[in-house]
């Protein structure tokens, strides 16, 4: 029988608005087949509705809201389940021949904004072209990031690509899964970019990571080892960054604060995966 994690999740975030505007929120959890949302709220303290907006099942859900000028403070509140769902044995993971890719899965092949995957093509068949297709070629490009890839908070930022924390040797969390994205892709699977909450993540905060299309599902990679795979909370997925940006605003709005905590409800360990884990 499948574990299960249940854990809850407290999120704030304090923003000061010059004059009236607007954001669009990314930072609610979301239902797949294997993380189900038992309770949740948004609020703030403006007392204005947000409008919600949906892009595609089991992929991001967005709240929007526009205020008058003065301090806007949103606290987002959630109890997740989620049941460890995954394959038995790395080996039952294969990639999937192109053809047989379904339609939804092949844009997710292609270069995006941040993940220039045509730029990589050559170092990555020098890489990882000698590993065994499947969960060993995948976890080969994680271990390879791990170690070549020093997680040095402040030395990227928002605008920073795959192959420019490539050139710098080093990056966060965001950088870690934009390059194993492009890595992917540059060895023809499928792969996109994640956001979500983490337990027992070192400094709390959202996480990025990034899932690639094996054995017919979406399994879920972390090159950073900061926190176990099996605390992770999805909240959204994209290309890249861009697609799951925790607040697109207009210009006369600015971050304040955010906290967040994730605490675990339920007794047991939260593991570290050892075979491919999806949501």
């Amino acid at each position: 029988m499948p574990k299960t994690h249940r854990f809850s999740i407290r999120t704030r975030l304090s923003y000061q608005l010059g004059e009236e505007g607007w954001l669009l929120l990314n930072l609610a959890a979301i239902e797949t087949p294997a993380q189900k949302i038992l309770s949740e709220s948004i609020r703030n303290n403006r007392g204005i509705a947000f409008r919600k907006h949906a892009v595609q099942k089991n992929t991001t859900r967005f709240h929007g809201i526009a205020a008058p000028a003065g301090l806007l403070d949103i606290s987002y509140e959630a109890e997740v389940e989620r049941r460890i769902s995954g394959f038995s044995e790395p080996e039952s993971c294969p990639e999937s021949p192109l053809i047989d890719l379904p339609h939804e899965v092949v844009r997710f092949l292609y270069p995006s904004r941040y993940c220039e995957s045509d730029k990589l093509v050559r170092m990555a068949a020098k890489k990882f072209g000698d590993l065994q297709p499947g969960h060993e070629r995948v976890a080969g490009i994680c271990n390879w990031i791990y170690l070549n890839i020093d997680y040095r908070p402040g030395i990227t930022d928002a605008h920073t690509s795959a192959v420019e924390c490539l050139t710098l040797r080093a990056g966060v969390c965001r950088d870690f899964a934009h390059l194993g994205v492009t890595f992917c892709r540059a060895m023809g699977i499928p792969a996109r970019y994640c956001s979500g909450y983490a337990y027992r993540l070192p400094l709390p905060d959202f996480h990025a990571f990034f899932e690639v299309w094996l054995g017919g599902r979406w399994c879920y990679y972390d090159a950073t080892r900061l926190a176990p795979q099996h605390g992770f909370i999805l909240v959204g997925s994209g290309h890249d960054a861009a697609d799951t940006s925790v607040a697109t605003m207009s210009s006369s709005v600015q971050l304040e604060s955010m906290e967040i905590a994730v605490d675990k409800l339920t007794p047991g360990a939260v593991d570290f995966a050892s075979v491919p884990v999806a949501f």
